[in-house]
């Protein structure tokens, strides 16, 4: 019987658009000023590939792409991207979110479960989301990230659920799907953003279920209950 949900914060809650954006952007104009203009569409369709192809962090491996063999200018722009991404500061939940949130707590207990710093937190108050979960902690709070399984751990043994207990809703299949399957967690995929474009590598990166968007989580898993009290 399915007892929590842990929810992904960047992209499935939060719309994180103007992150990627400011991303690209950061990461353009760094390869510029190390004598590599790249154009736009040609960086774009690296990082779409790499994406696809579930790069952790495809960023990174697209500066590394126009900026070989020089590992110290890669060094130094990969630590350019990351202070000037700390910049970036959320705005907006996605449409329906809040609503999809409210809905689901009365059923569940939900669990924050995301890489984030605990400033994402702010909006979250603000937007009157965070009092529907139990668990709100954040990667920085907690000490370790995705796709770490302590991570899911931590937020299970937190809730006194086991993963047989608890289904897992994030965007990525490398930091969410993957390593929340390998613990027995349920794994439901939000098609939003970037990381829609990822493709199963293997059986272990197919979710159970996939969703639009957050709002169609509370009937997906009405049915999904259904279904299962039919069998």
């Amino acid at each position: 019987m399915l007892k929590a949900i842990l929810i992904d914060i960047g992209g499935p809650l939060v719309d994180d658009h103007s992150f990627y954006e400011l991303a690209d952007r950061v990461v353009l104009e760094l390869l510029a000023s190390s004598g590599r203009d790249v154009p736009k569409e040609e960086y774009q369709a690296l990082v779409q590939g790499l994406i696809a192809r579930l790069y952790p962090n495809p960023r990174r491996a697209a500066i590394w792409h126009f900026l070989k063999p020089d590992l110290e200018g890669y060094h130094r722009a990969v630590e350019e991207l990351r202070r000037r991404r700390q910049e970036w500061k959320a705005e907006r939940l996605q449409p329906g979110a809040l609503e999809a949130v409210a809905a689901l707590s009365g059923r569940y207990q939900l669990a924050l479960a995301g890489n984030q710093p605990a400033a994402i937190k702010e909006l979250l108050e603000s937007s009157e989301v965070l009092r529907y979960f139990r668990f709100r902690l954040v990667s920085e709070e907690m000490g370790v990230a995705k796709p770490d399984p302590l991570f899911f751990q931590v937020i299970l043994d937190s809730l006194e659920v086991g993963p047989e207990e608890a289904a897992m809703v994030g965007d990525r299949l490398d930091l969410d799907t993957f390593p929340a399957k390998l613990l027995g967690l349920l794994t439901v995929r939000v098609l939003v953003g970037p990381y829609a474009k990822q493709e199963p590598l293997t059986p272990a990166h197919e979710p159970d279920l996939e969703v639009g968007s957050l709002g169609e989580l509370p009937q997906a898993l009405a049915e999904l209950s259904w279904k299962e009290a039919k069998l």
